[in-house]
């Protein structure tokens, strides 16, 4: 009796055994792909959140945990040439009416060298990457971006989500459509744009322009966080806003008016590569850190 108690517990645990892997292999995905030089990822996804992160190795490391939906659900392109890799997560559409009672989302974490090439497009979902270094591209369609120690050639464009890049070096071009922008580093190139929310910019000291550079924004306000001797050729336009300078500034031009709308031209600590900044609705403040 004892011998058949013992052999129908182990067929339970085995069966249980098989149940829990049939189970993650439904809800989780991991793929090491080896490289030997700086690497280039090709990364897509739809509808989850994903977290950029460095690692101390020779490879590239995604890792998929799904919630409330099976791989079945979506469609999964991955591949590896050299030491280039190319990976699409997207969900499959749906037929019929598709409720959704969760609002955790599919996370997908990627580990890499901290040196890459990355072009990375997101549809639906927050965005985080720390400390990595190179060109760097990343679309998004819905969601906010968190990027903190990045340096290099920085493209940025989100749709509707808020953006914040902390500690970051190099050239940087970002843009919102719908949400604020908030920017603090270290750039010799800036072209920042948002068509609906705040912008807030600080340069770190040791920030020095060499490329023209423009701050834009459709509607809202501009507030930018300058060193004492950081050194620029200002350029200043707000059409329906004030505009307002605290630092030392040799002026070349003033205008305030309704109808025109208010203008500031002048050079910061003997002037240096230009920096423009536009706003059609929003007021328009530079201070000193």
């Amino acid at each position: 009796m004892k011998t058949k108690t013992a052999l129908a517990a182990a067929a339970l645990a085995l069966l249980t055994s098989c149940t829990v892997l049939a189970q993650d292999a439904d809800h989780s995905w991991s793929k090491t792909y080896p490289v030997t030089g700086k690497p280039t990822l090709d990364f897509e996804t739809s509808d989850a959140s994903v977290d950029f992160r460095p690692c101390d190795c020779h490879e590239i490391r995604i890792h998929v945990e799904l919630v409330g939906q099976k791989l079945s659900d979506y469609r999964l392109e991955e591949g590896q040439s050299g030491d280039e890799v190319h990976f699409l997560f997207k969900e499959l559409p749906h037929i019929g009416v598709h409720i959704t009672w969760h609002r955790e989302q599919t996370r997908v974490t990627v580990e890499t060298p901290a040196q890459l090439t990355l072009q990375a497009k997101t549809s639906d979902g927050n965005v985080t990457v720390t400390g990595l270094q190179g060109q760097l591209g990343l679309t998004t369609g819905d969601g906010n971006v968190t990027l903190d120690h990045l340096s290099g050639d920085l493209h940025i464009k989100s749709g509707d989500g808020h953006v914040t890049i902390t500690d970051a070096s190099g050239a940087l071009e970002a843009r919102t459509s719908d949400g604020s922008l908030n920017v603090d580093g270290l750039f010799h190139a800036l072209a920042l744009h948002t068509s609906d929310g705040t912008l807030d910019l600080r340069l770190r000291p040791g920030t020095k322009l060499t490329e023209a550079s423009t701050i834009q924004t459709s509607d809202g306000s501009v507030a930018i966080h300058l060193p004492s001797n950081f050194a620029a050729d200002l350029n200043v336009h707000s059409s329906d806003g004030h505009v307002d300078c605290a630092l030392p500034l040799t002026l070349d031009h003033y205008q305030s008016s309704g109808g025109e709308g208010h203008e500031l031209h002048g050079k910061l600590n003997g002037g240096g590569a230009a920096l423009s900044i536009r706003t059609s609705d929003g007021n328009v403040k530079i201070d000193q850190l």
